[in-house]
């Protein structure tokens, strides 16, 4: 899910970045995706994508927007590879009038708590993995620096999120299997 940006750090290149969105317009002026289609998720929840074609999948800042998350996170796992990762993440930031209404009424805890329950929702999905990131209260950004490898440091390099002051949470769950890597 997309627009004019992906929130992907600029020095990783990717095979192939496909992004979807509500904007044309938007998505034609996003330089990192190599395809985009538009599609209102809210109304048809099918993705005309193949089916195990994906290693990644990311909703960034979207989620709180879906009326039906286990349907799009049902075809979100028909289109990843087996091993394949599914990244939702968010922060305190929306358009309150867009947002379903347990999102808006919701708390961080409860918000999360509700990505989980989606993942939950396709049998399949491993157990969601939960990472926040709170503000630095002391002004820093935080996030790690290059010699970090957590889990954490790895989603938001990918996302392009390594300093800010809003919080961050993500949701992180794969398809059959986490894969184990060297």
């Amino acid at each position: 899910m997309s627009s004019w940006v992906s929130h992907l750090p600029e020095e990783v290149k990717y095979k192939k970045v496909v992004g979807h969105g509500l904007n044309a317009q938007e998505l034609a002026k996003n330089p990192r995706l190599d395809y985009f289609f538009v599609k209102d998720l809210n109304q048809d929840q099918k993705l005309e994508l193949e089916s195990s074609s994906f290693d990644a999948v990311l909703c960034t800042v979207s989620v709180q927007y879906l009326q039906q998350p286990e349907k799009v996170f049902a075809e979100v796992f028909r289109v990843l590879r087996p091993g394949g990762v599914f990244i939702v993440s968010f922060s305190n930031r929306l358009f309150y009038e867009k947002a379903i209404g347990a999102w808006r009424d919701g708390s961080a805890y409860s918000r999360t708590q509700l990505v989980v329950q989606y993942f939950q929702s396709v049998e399949g999905f491993t157990q969601a993995e939960i990472i926040k990131k709170l503000p630095d209260p002391n002004g820093g950004g935080g996030g790690g620096g290059p010699q970090n490898k957590s889990p954490f440091s790895w989603v938001m390099s990918l996302l392009g999120l390594l300093s800010g002051s809003d919080p961050f949470y993500a949701v992180i769950a794969y398809k059959n299997f986490k894969p184990v890597y060297e």
